[in-house]
């Protein structure tokens, strides 16, 4: 007989959407499910500890920015530790040219340094001083660098930024979909140095106000890795965490939810819910409402994700030459002949990563610049790795351990258009009353972006359930790239 269980709310998707989701509700006291299809939680922040190592699969480390964040390390505090990023951490490199420069951290640095030609340099001092607003369309992140900034600063220093956060290409995503907080700034401000003077005031109010004061700042990770963070996460979920748990079906009738899903062993279980979240991918998103709203398919088509490859590389330390002294390297896009995104040195900015006596690269490649990076073998990424750092970084000899972990279409792209599309999807889903969204193709990508979200709806389920005076449509609201701008600011 087919197994059932009835719910409050049902979460699909074990990676930290899903699991911020259902870690406030389940503070809530509702009666939550999480459901997620692969063996573990987490998506793509996943650890691995191995001979002393501690691998990290996806994202390295969060700059801790947004109040929700906050809330979720402190809410499981008696499980993890927050590790705090060495200052050696703030030495941050661009490659160019062959070699690898020091990235300019204030005016000064910027007109000392290599990096951009004589004129290029002036362009970007000039500015930063004074440089011209905007309009009301869309730009995409290299027309507002390049008005802004001038061409060598965007194709030089942006494109390799952007590459880091977003594996994407400047010339084809949205500058205000991917960092809404650069519309309100581009309407309104001539002189980004203005701006910042502006602002000290109040910066200087929050550093020495205890109640404003933010309790992490910079780069931090946990003692057990991000991994650690999303199965601290799952343990306060105990029995209603289901992993291998994949939802084939969703019907919607008499306001409640019936979801269809097979275990790993093949048996299957029917899950009932009066709310439900979808916390999948886009891809996966379409698929499942399909027979609840087909439009959607239509609205999504488009939304692209890229793909990426982390590959872990560990040595001796007396097998690098150089100090690998600082975060790492990215790499601009006018640099089209080098095979990586950029390399992160694990252990400079976390000791903790790896054993005494030895250091740990982590090389990105794949993103817009090497759309097909799934189809490589690992020997191949591992080998292209090697070549192109042996001489840069002075490395003797094999690493002493590797480690390639592939993520396909992982990163959604946020080209121009995408907030449209968001906003449509959203109509849609307003339709079909009981549902909601989470996800990292909504309003941002990091890391911050889907733990705000998560909660935001999160909390607005709980309205709607417990008879807040929110109303019955409260669920169906997510956080809008407006909303999303001024909490991370």
């Amino acid at each position: 007989m087919k197994e059932q269980q009835t719910k409050d709310v049902i979460v699909v998707g074990g990676g930290i959407s899903g699991l911020t989701t259902a870690w406030h509700l389940n503070r809530a006291g509702l009666d939550v499910a999480l459901l997620e299809a692969g063996r573990k939680v987490g998506g793509a922040m996943r650890t691995e500890e191995r001979d002393g190592f501690l691998l990290e699969k996806g994202p390295f480390n969060i700059i801790v920015r947004d109040p929700a964040f906050e809330e979720l390390l402190a809410g499981l505090s008696d499980r993890i530790s927050v590790v705090t990023a060495s200052e050696e951490a703030k030495k941050r490199y661009l490659y160019r040219k062959g070699r690898l420069m020091a990235v300019p951290t204030n005016p000064v640095s910027l007109f000392l340094s290599p990096l951009m030609g004589f004129g290029g340099t002036c362009r970007a001092m000039r500015g930063l001083v004074l440089s011209r607003r905007g309009g009301e369309s869309e730009c995409t992140i290299e027309e507002f660098a390049t008005r802004r900034f001038g061409r060598e600063v965007s194709d030089t220093m942006v494109s390799a930024v952007v590459a880091g956060i977003l594996a994407g290409d400047i010339r084809r995503l949205s500058a205000y979909a991917c960092f809404p907080v650069l519309r309100d700034f581009d309407a309104k401000s001539l002189s980004p140095l203005g701006r910042t003077f502006r602002r000290i005031p109040n910066m200087i109010r929050k550093r020495w106000n205890p109640q404003l004061r933010r309790r992490w700042s910079g780069l931090v990770s946990v003692n057990r890795g991000l991994g650690g963070l999303a199965d601290a996460i799952a343990e306060t979920l105990g029995s209603n965490l289901h992993t291998n748990c994949r939802v084939d079906a969703i019907r919607h009738s008499d306001g409640r939810f019936t979801l269809q899903s097979r275990l790993g062993n093949d048996s299957t279980t029917e899950f009932h819910c009066r709310r439900l979240v979808l916390a999948v991918p886009v891809g996966e998103t379409s698929r499942l409402l399909q027979p609840l709203a087909p439009q959607v398919s239509d609205v999504v088509t488009g939304i692209e994700s890229a793909s990426l490859t982390v590959v872990n590389m560990a040595f001796r330390r007396e097998d690098v030459g150089h100090p690998l002294d600082g975060f790492g390297f990215l790499v601009p896009h006018n640099e089209p002949q080098f095979p990586l995104m950029g390399v992160l040195w694990a252990d400079s900015a976390f000791p903790h990563h790896v054993p005494p006596g030895y250091r740990l690269l982590r090389a990105f490649v794949g993103g817009s610049r090497t759309p097909d990076v799934i189809s490589h073998t690992d020997d191949e990424l591992v080998a292209t790795s090697l070549d192109a750092l042996r001489d840069l970084l002075q490395l003797r000899g094999k690493p002493t351990l590797v480690d390639v972990c592939p993520h396909s279409a992982a990163i959604p792209q946020f080209h121009l258009g995408h907030a449209e599309k968001i906003a449509r999807l959203r109509e849609i889903v307003a339709s079909i009353p009981g549902l909601s969204l989470a996800g990292n193709y909504l309003d941002g990508v990091s890391i911050n972006d889907c733990v705000r979200l998560g909660k935001q709806v999160a909390q607005a389920v709980t309205a709607s359930l417990k008879g807040s005076s929110h109303g019955p449509q409260s669920e169906l609201v997510t956080a809008s790239p407006a909303a999303a701008a001024s909490s991370a600011s």
